[in-house]
């Protein structure tokens, strides 16, 4: 009697299957398809984009879409390398206050180093260098070579590295995409929490706040001298 009954199989959708393709292409067209929803309110934001009062005046006409739309041009920023993101920081911090503005800063601009890395790891040059500079590629990529977690880490805290392009450096070298998160998540965080307080409450920021930070900045510059030129990143 058992050997009549028909046997069934779970079903297993792998990686070479059409689901994942299907469910890609979902997420690219509601991706698009967001896009076209909030062009104008895009456009009208990046035009103003050093401008934080006229951005947080467009943000307050959105309403309770002003986090969905910031979120979106902070993610994009990072990507197109050439768009300024310190302003949207800034902004954020000055339309919505200090602790929401910083885990929303703070997520999109992790989110969008991600896609960067990803487009990187799977695109190639060709496509990067339609989004940054090719000389900023090839001085960078000669700089980086061979670095590891903590040269890309340092890379997202100390201003002299340009940071977004430092995302597709990342992704043409070795990095695995679990240690790049690490050090995109820790290395960001110092640099958005300033610029979120600075939008936050102005330069008015309690002096031992500020001696913190340079007390920071030191101590990285040293660390920086005694992990990288000293020792080496290996």
């Amino acid at each position: 009697m058992l050997a009549n009954m028909p046997i069934t199989y779970p079903i297993v959708f792998n990686s070479n299957g059409r689901f994942p393709q299907l469910l890609k292409l979902s997420a690219a067209i509601a991706g698009l398809g967001l896009a076209w929803t909030f062009r104008q309110p895009v456009f009208d934001m990046v035009s103003v984009i050093s401008d934080r009062e006229a951005v947080a005046a467009t943000l307050d006409q959105l309403g309770i879409f002003a986090p969905l739309l910031l979120s979106f041009v902070l993610i994009l920023q990072v990507i197109v390398a050439a768009i300024p993101g310190h302003a949207l920081i800034i902004s954020g911090g000055f339309a919505f206050g200090f602790f929401p503005a910083l885990a929303l800063s703070l997520t999109a601009t992790v989110i969008g180093s991600q896609i960067s890395f990803a487009l990187a790891r799977r695109a190639g040059r060709p496509l990067i260098e339609r989004l940054a500079p090719v000389e900023l590629l090839d001085k960078w990529s000669a700089i980086s070579a061979e670095k590891g977690l903590l040269f890309f880490l340092f890379a997202f805290m100390i201003p002299v590295f340009p940071a977004d392009i430092m995302n597709f450096i990342a992704g043409f070298s070795a990095l695995s995409a679990r240690r790049f998160f690490i050090a995109n998540l820790i290395g960001r965080m110092p640099g958005v929490i300033i610029l979120t307080a600075v939008g936050s409450y102005g330069l008015h920021i309690p002096p031992i706040a500020w001696v913190g930070v340079a007390i920071a900045a030191v101590a990285i510059l040293i660390l920086w001298r005694v992990v990288f030129v000293k020792m080496g990143d290996k």
